[in-house]
């Protein structure tokens, strides 16, 4: 009998494992396995993440808990304000100061008002000057603009019991821009910054803000770049 070439066994697993009712050869056949889809957790995503965005992102993480950071979002400039603002809190309680000896002499020696009881009021007039200027510097430290990876983020204080948080993506950011009015400002180097979005729904303005020129120049190129999608960001490649 001539044995077709075509049907003879090549390895162990072409070895039939059983015959029909008719004398057929039966093989077996195994189906190969389906690897089960891996899930991607917050771990593994943030392993994909290269070592200097890790790092940036957890001291973001760990600096700033007011804002709620994207696996690949970090702090790229906290934009700095200038000492003059707390010089000039200071300056005005002092004036204010300056305001209530002058009444209180003014008051002893013309209106022969008792010494003790303007000693009293000057007294009591001076302790609440400087809690308003303690106030006030305390509210101008709890102000903060800061420009991360995506996006502004800014906490305005008015009062030591009210702020409000804004903040907006660099893309959406129409217009940018810088101000220094009067040789004051020229001359201290501190200035304004300011920000607006498209169709001028919303603008955001950081007082005070030292070396302007500086920061400006690097959270102008930030948004230049994310709006040329060049910035180097895993989740805009």
């Amino acid at each position: 009998m001539r044995m077709n070439l075509e049907q003879q066994p090549d390895s162990d697993d072409d070895q039939p494992v059983a015959y029909d009712t008719e004398g057929r050869p039966l093989f077996y056949r195994p189906e190969p396995a389906i690897p089960a889809p891996s899930t991607i957790t917050a771990e593994k995503t943030a392993s994909y993440l290269p070592p200097d965005w890790q790092v940036r992102h957890d001291d973001s993480v760990e600096r700033y808990p007011e804002i709620q950071f994207s696996d690949t979002e970090y702090v790229v400039i906290d934009v700095q304000r200038s000492i003059w603002g707390l010089i000039f809190i200071w300056l005005a309680a002092m004036a204010a100061f300056v305001v209530i000896l002058l009444f209180a002499f003014t008051m002893v020696s013309i209106a022969h008002a008792d010494p003790f009881t303007m000693f009293m009021i000057v007294s009591t007039l001076g302790v609440m000057c400087l809690v308003g200027g303690a106030i006030g510097q305390y509210v101008f430290h709890q102000n903060f603009f800061v420009v991360t990876s995506e996006r502004i983020f800014q906490r305005i204080q008015t009062t030591p019991f009210a702020y409000r948080t804004q903040n907006i993506e660099l893309e959406r950011i129409e217009d940018a821009s810088y101000r220094q009015y009067g040789p004051l400002q020229i001359i201290l180097n501190y200035g304004t910054l300011r920000f607006s979005t498209i169709s001028e729904e919303q603008t955001y303005r950081f007082t005070f803000v030292t070396r302007p020129v500086e920061q400006f120049q690097v959270i102008n190129k930030l948004i230049h770049d994310v709006e040329e999608n060049s910035y180097p960001l895993p989740n805009r490649q």
